[in-house]
């Protein structure tokens, strides 16, 4: 009798600590953002001459501003505002014996820092110039290629249901369902889950099903993916192990090559989610989104099977004849309403934003198992899943100099039903799961992964070139199974054939009943649910401290700014994973089940 499969990992990680020692001098100004979850906007003014203006009032205002933002240039007519949420700005342009001057539609990015010069108008201060209609802002001190997948194009363009769908817009990025879930179906929850979860042996799965990506000719495990600046991969295989509506989120930033030193662990590409924040005015959004099998063509692709009950020609090395199996369609519905909000608390001062997004979904499907097991005939199984997504962030501007934040991202998971049969053909075929009992495919088994990120940062213009930012972050996830039989023990036979009755077996069922006296099986049977990755706890924690130092000096030879950074990175995997059951493996009618042709008339329990 075999004694239960068991395996237990601590991982830790711990304490990889990255200093990141950045010194960047360009003589165009080109600034790292912490963990980039914000942008920047420099340039200089001048006077219709071509000189420079210094002390010219520059004042920057803009839905995703909390308040504005002001400062004065320098003596050589530089301005520089770091740290800016991305979103649509208006500049005011004042000094004295000038017109003002007013710039509307300015864009930033996440990670961008854009030059936008300015020119001053001879005349009066209450005179003013409006510019439009002027070319779009280009970082041109960027170093690395980056896409940023902003609310216009995620409105515009097509696209799934998680952020995951939109990475292949960068250049350099595809999809590659190689390096998705390669978990055997009916294995835990490996046939039925979302991104990132399953209960597959640790390392042998990868992102599920459609959702790897090969960035810059970088691995799926290459890749960083982060939200709001925290890393949320997973430990073993590195894939992105979280997910996030786009009712949350402002934009995605995909960074393909020229990867700076803060993510030394990417080789491929980093992708970053960036949540949305609160304004001085209140706005909302709620809706739902609907799907259904109705409204979707069969996207079952036939495959070639043999036929059962031509068993071909051996001795001329003949294979049984190939026909045409085409599964049937499930029944499926999806249904997702969202509701989010955002706005003041007080005014110029303490911003939110809040948001909920349940998702649900359902898989309906109908098998023949005809003459097998016990002429069960047509059987409808069921497989269901809630995801429960919410989201809070918090802004406050404490003084003009700090500006501190703090976000949430949860999400919890739980399906029933993670085991279905094979589907059914349409032409009469035989069935590849008639053999195997129908408790197999409880609807009572299957699994709960709670997911939770949490940001916290400060932001303190300690002098217009001198600024320090803070960031710590926090990942928590656990998978585990549930439903399973985990008492007794689980026959399987690997061979077909009987079990003697005479002398009688000592064999017993999960429920601790003798099994029938002669009890005949075909090869591959389970008496009972099993899952040999039975997974008690699949728990990721990651923790991540940042702390950056950015300096910035104009004059002499242009523009140099000087960054300075610190990163700790602490990762944990606890993992438990054993087969629910003892496990029992019979090879029936076999003396030794390493040599076939040995004894018969014997049963044989096989560790």
């Amino acid at each position: 009798m075999n004694q239960p499969r068991k395996s237990m990992m601590g991982r830790k990680l711990g304490g990889s600590i990255a200093i990141l020692c950045c010194f960047v001098v360009l003589l165009a100004a080109s600034v790292g953002l912490a963990q980039e979850t914000t942008g920047g906007l420099q340039g200089t003014v001048k006077d219709p001459t071509g000189a420079v203006v210094s002390n010219a009032g520059v004042e920057l205002t803009g839905s995703s501003l909390v308040g504005s933002k002001k400062l004065d240039t320098d003596s050589s007519g530089y301005y520089r505002f770091a740290n800016l949420p991305p979103g649509v700005y208006s500049m005011r342009v004042t000094a004295p014996g000038f017109t003002l001057l007013k710039r509307d539609g300015i864009n930033i990015a996440v990670g961008r820092i854009p030059t936008l010069d300015l020119q001053l108008q001879v005349g009066s201060t209450g005179t003013v110039v409006e510019v439009t209609g002027e070319a779009p802002l280009i970082d041109t001190t960027a170093s690395h290629t980056v896409t940023n997948i902003t609310p216009d194009i995620v409105a515009e363009v097509p696209h799934g249901i998680s952020f995951q769908s939109v990475i292949q817009f960068a250049p350099a990025a595809r999809n590659e369902p190689l390096m998705g879930n390669n978990a055997i179906a009916g294995t835990g929850a490996g046939s039925f889950s979302r991104p990132g979860v399953g209960g597959s042996s640790s390392g042998s799965t990868s992102n599920g099903n459609g959702f790897g990506f090969q960035v810059a000719g970088g691995a799926d495990s290459e890749n960083r993916y982060l939200v709001e600046g925290q890393d949320t991969a997973n430990v073993i295989g590195g894939y992105s192990h979280t997910d996030v509506p786009f009712e949350f989120i402002n934009q995605v930033e995909v960074k393909s090559s020229g990867i700076e030193a803060e993510h030394g662990g990417a080789m491929g590409g980093v992708v970053n989610v960036i949540l949305k924040r609160g304004s001085n005015s209140w706005h909302g959004s709620a809706g739902a989104q609907y799907s259904a099998n109705a409204l979707n063509a069969n996207q079952n692709s036939p495959f070639l099977y043999y036929d059962p009950t031509d068993n071909g020609v051996a001795a001329l090395g003949q294979d049984p004849r190939a026909l045409t199996y085409q599964q049937r369609a499930d029944r499926y519905r999806f249904v997702q309403p969202y509701f989010t909000i955002g706005g003041p608390i007080l005014k110029d001062r303490l911003w939110i934003h809040l948001g909920v997004d349940p998702k649900f979904t359902s898989v309906g499907r109908s098998v023949n198992f005809g003459s097998a097991n016990n002429n069960a005939g047509v059987q409808n199984f069921s497989q269901d899943q809630q995801t429960y997504f919410t989201t809070a962030r918090v802004d406050a501007t404490v003084t003009q100099k700090l500006r501190v934040f703090a976000s949430w991202l949860y999400q919890l998971q739980r399906a029933s039903g993670a085991v279905l049969p094979v589907a059914d053909s349409t032409n009469g075929l035989f069935h590849p799961s008639s053999t195997n009992p129908l408790f197999l495919y409880q609807h009572g088994y299957g699994y709960v992964a709670p997911n939770q990120t949490i940001n916290v940062g400060a932001d303190f213009a300690a002098t217009p070139k001198l600024v320090l930012t803070t960031r710590f972050g926090y990942f928590f996830e656990n998978y585990h199974d549930f439903g399973y039989p985990t008492t007794g023990s689980l026959f399987s036979w690997l061979t077909a054939g009987v079990v003697p009755g005479n002398p009688p077996t000592a064999l017993l069922d999960n429920h601790g009943n003798p099994l029938p006296q002669s009890l005949q099986q075909v090869s591959g049977f389970f008496s009972t649910g099993n899952d040999q990755t039975f997974t008690i706890r699949n728990a990721n924690k990651h923790h991540q401290f940042d702390q950056d130092v950015a300096w910035f000096k104009s004059g002499l030879l242009g523009t140099h700014n000087f960054k300075f950074g610190y990163q700790l990175n602490h990762v944990f995997n606890d993992i438990f994973q054993h087969w629910n059951a003892p496990d029992v493996q019979l090879y029936v009618g076999q003396g030794n089940f390493f040599s076939p042709g040995g004894d018969t008339g014997t049963t044989n329990c096989a560790a």
